[in-house]
């Protein structure tokens, strides 16, 4: 699944196409899971309903996604966030 709950580790994570239809999913699993970490760095595409859904709940990362331009693009629309070098996928 691209969006799925990795109960060991206590985060959730995205990975390869985040498509429109997992926003709701992403949504109740930030809701019941408000302290968990989202871990990006296997997503290589990510639908802006899913964006949307990632901007209104505001949650901590733990790596951000592999493909250049999506990364940059978080990074200007996370901000500080995700501004850490030891974030996986940081150039």
């Amino acid at each position: 699944m691209p969006v799925s709950l990795d109960e060991a580790a206590r985060k959730i994570t995205l990975s390869g196409a985040c498509v429109v239809e997992e926003a709701e999913t992403l949504q109740e699993m930030l809701s019941s899971h408000t302290d968990w970490p989202v871990d990006a760095s296997e997503c290589e595409y990510l639908h802006t309903a899913v964006l949307q859904v990632l901007m209104s709940n505001q949650p901590s990362w733990l790596g951000l996604p592999k493909p250049p331009h999506l990364r940059r693009a978080m990074e200007q629309i996370f901000g500080g966030a995700m501004n850490r070098a030891d974030l996986p996928g940081r150039a």
